[in-house]
């Protein structure tokens, strides 16, 4: 089992805050290092948006890799539930 903090690479918590039916809206901790980021993002087929993180800002590429997880995600069948959790670890330099 990893630390919840990682010491080298990043780790993206998805946490669903919201079923809309068509869209989900996800509370999302990006772990990096000692830094800690929190976002709110809203997935939906057409795509990915979040909103500023609190905490230490995310980075151009964090916030690329967020958005492409948010992707996947969203490719769920239509009358498949929004997951409720999701976690995930990426190496240093992994988009």
């Amino acid at each position: 089992m990893h630390p919840v903090q990682p010491t080298h690479g990043v780790r993206y918590e998805f946490e669903l805050v919201r079923d809309e039916g068509d869209a989900a809206e996800y509370r999302v901790t990006v772990r990096v290092d000692a830094r800690v980021s929190t976002v709110t993002a809203k997935v939906r087929a057409e795509g990915v948006t979040h909103d500023a993180a609190e905490g230490d800002p995310l980075d151009a590429a964090h916030s690329a890799q967020l958005i492409a997880l948010g992707k996947t995600i969203a490719r769920r069948g239509v009358d498949e539930p929004w997951p409720r959790r999701i976690n995930r670890w990426r190496s240093p330099g992994v988009r």
